[in-house]
């Protein structure tokens, strides 16, 4: 926790420190560690103190490594030349590349290290693979922010990951070389998904494929959308789940295995090696997909876990969830902000505290019933397993998502399991068979398996209420939230009655955040234009780009989006939007001088102007929203915008100098 907060003060703090800075306390307080050695209060003191210092330069440090040159805004039509590392061509939407840039014409350097382009049709991708080199007419951008001031930062989620500019491609990529032999193991995860998809139907092979290397391409934006109202959508994406199953599949697998041979079951410690034989195996399952971050994570985890089994420890215990937790945020401390980190640790600890705090009766019950009630044990256990899960989940869920699945208890109660006892174990031998080409019973097993689950998907997606779209909650509340969940599973006796204030003040504050919802929101130079009427966002045409409408339609808990049409709302370049509680806002994209209308707001998009002399309203010229990305003006015409919330850090544009 006190390493978190270390990492946490580095992101809230609105320019970025020097590295020497950063780094520096972490040595002092270490240093004063050891000449106080001797006196406990000051080592407990200093501890934690030194939790705090390393959490907040190992984030400095990771962001001096792993950063890369961002784009500043959006360029002209430049070359991009480079090797192509990830292909995504996702059925229903436009195919994307991943490329290593090594030249970009028409763009000063610093270049990005790397970049994320979209292309038209699949066509205009299909024979590339990870490792050809191509070169692509391209206008890009930088990495796009938070939607909304608070809200999670997908740019600098993507600049950690070396990303530094996105875009669209204006012509079809030309290739170089087919990269044979360069693409190394993201070309091989290709082919294998190819070859799984193959060899089964469509969803249910991509399905098996994302399961089974990581590549979630292939996945119909309908199957996900249906698996995420259900609440199960975490079993698409390889974690914790996957890994800790794969490795519990090999450990008991090989465990059975070795004590069915008396002699090396009493001769030898057949348990360590098959936790030794499980930490290989999951080792090689993160590697094969794709060293991803969430992977990596598990894999820790997994890892010590296992190493704790042949240390003859207590496999889980909240100490081990507490050193892995610390090992990540080391590791990848930006991982500290990605829900990905929250969900998995938050479910981790309520399913140790929980079962911890029952550990006594259910023990007593095992001992005193027979198999029928060993049996209803089980099914106690799984229950109580969704429902700690899907609470200890829930407030990162609506914080990231602003969404809640009503039925997910009831979905994963079903998935979970099935997943774990016969969709892993199909995925273990079918990957073990197919260096020798006979996975094909396999994954004919496979298919239906996976088709159960997708069923249960779209039963429970079409059930009324499904998904509920809530306001997100802003990063205060949530700490508040983890703060109660963190009290109620550490603490003992009355002391975890502290969970209630925290629990309050979180409730509280989130309530606050949302009592007052914006009466404009704009984007980008007035590029979208929206606001909030009649629990809707009401959006002026075209409503673009859509990923930022939809953005701020899930950060608001907005069900409906209502495009005004143009007819109705615009008249030549200029057009009106009704604002909640009276007046208008306008919107003029003519560049030649003109009469500037009284209006609550007027955002002019070519021309700088004053608004009238008798008009009390607000005028927004070009230099008023140049680079403040969203703009909000909020009930009492309050202005704050995204730009101002994210600093001056490595990962804006505004860290870059201009394009030359």
């Amino acid at each position: 926790m006190l390493i978190g907060a270390g990492i946490g003060l580095y992101f809230a703090l609105p320019v970025e420190p020097a590295l020497h800075a950063a780094v520096a306390p972490a040595v002092l307080v270490a240093s004063a560690l050891l000449a106080m050695r001797r006196h406990p209060v000051a080592v407990v003191c200093l501890a934690g103190a030194l939790a705090v210092a390393a959490g907040f330069a190992a984030i400095a440090l990771r962001a001096h490594l792993q950063g890369t040159p961002v784009v500043p805004g959006r360029t002209g039509i430049v070359v991009v030349e480079g090797r192509v590392l990830t292909v995504e061509a996702r059925p229903d939407q436009r195919p994307r590349l991943g490329l290593r840039v090594a030249r970009a014409t028409g763009l000063a350097p610093p270049w990005p290290r790397e970049i994320r382009l979209s292309f038209d049709t699949a066509a205009t991708v299909a024979g590339l693979a990870p490792g050809a080199r191509i070169a692509v007419q391209a206008i890009l951008l930088p990495p796009p922010g938070p939607a909304l001031p608070g809200a999670p930062d997908h740019g600098r989620a993507l600049w950690f990951g070396g990303i530094g500019a996105v875009g669209f491609a204006t012509a079809a990529p030309i290739a170089i070389d087919d990269g044979a032999g360069q693409g190394g193991l993201a070309a091989w995860r290709q082919r294998m998904a190819g070859r799984i998809a193959n060899a089964m139907d469509r969803t249910e092979g991509a399905i098996a494929a994302a399961l089974m290397v990581g590549i979630r391409g292939g996945i119909p934006e309908a199957v996900e959308a249906r698996w995420r109202a259900a609440g199960i959508s975490h079993i698409l994406s390889i974690s914790g789940l996957h890994i800790g199953l794969a490795a519990g599949v090999v450990l008991f697998s090989l465990r059975f295995l070795l004590a069915a041979a008396g002699s090396v079951s009493l001769r030898y410690p057949v348990k360590k090696w098959a936790a030794a034989a499980a930490i290989l195996a999951a080792g090689a399952y993160t590697v094969v997909a794709g060293l991803d971050v969430p992977a990596q994570r598990s894999f820790i985890m997994t890892a010590i876990v296992l190493v704790a089994v042949i240390a003859d420890r207590l496999a889980i215990t909240l100490r081990l969830v507490a050193i892995a937790a610390a090992v990540i945020l080391l590791l990848e401390p930006e991982s500290l902000t990605a829900p990905g980190f929250g969900m998995s640790f938050a479910s981790v600890t309520a399913l140790v505290a929980g079962f911890e705090a029952v550990r006594t009766p259910l023990a007593r019950w095992r001992a005193q019933t027979g198999l029928f009630g060993r049996g209803g044990l089980a099914l106690l256990g799984i229950l109580l397993s969704g429902v700690l899960a899907t609470v200890a989940t829930a407030p990162f869920g609506v914080a990231h998502f602003g969404q809640f699945s009503a039925y997910g208890i009831v979905a994963n109660l079903v998935a979970v399991p099935w997943t774990g006892f016969l969709v892993m174990p199909l995925i273990v031998v079918a990957a073990l068979l197919m260096p020798f080409g006979a996975e094909g019973p396999v994954l004919a097993l496979l298919g239906p398996a996976i088709g159960v689950i997708d069923a249960l998907a779209a039963e429970i997606a079409a059930l009324p209420g499904a998904q509920l779209s809530v306001p997100a909650m802003g990063q205060g509340a949530l700490v508040l939230m983890v703060l109660a969940g963190l009290s109620l599973c550490l603490w003992r006796g009355r002391l975890r009655l502290s969970a209630l204030a925290f629990l309050a003040a979180g409730l509280g504050l989130w309530a606050a955040e949302i009592a007052d919802p914006p009466r404009l929101l704009i984007h980008e130079e007035g590029r979208a234009v929206a606001t909030v009427r009649d629990g809707a966002l009401v959006a002026l045409p075209p409503a673009s780009p859509r990923f930022v409408i939809e953005q701020w339609q899930e950060r608001l808990g907005l069900g409906t989006l209502a495009v005004t049409a143009r007819a109705e709302a615009c008249e030549g370049r200029r057009c009106r939007l009704a604002l909640p509680g009276g007046g208008e806002a306008v919107i003029d994209t003519a560049a030649e001088a003109a009469e500037i209308p009284c209006a609550a707001v007027v955002i002019l998009t070519a021309r700088e102007a004053a608004a009238p002399a008798d008009c009390p309203g607000l005028v927004l010229g070009p230099s008023r929203l140049a680079g403040r990305g969203t703009l909000v003006i909020d009930g009492e015409g309050r202005l704050s915008d995204t730009a101002a919330a994210r600093g001056r850090r490595p990962w804006t544009p505004g860290w870059w100098a201009p394009v030359q």
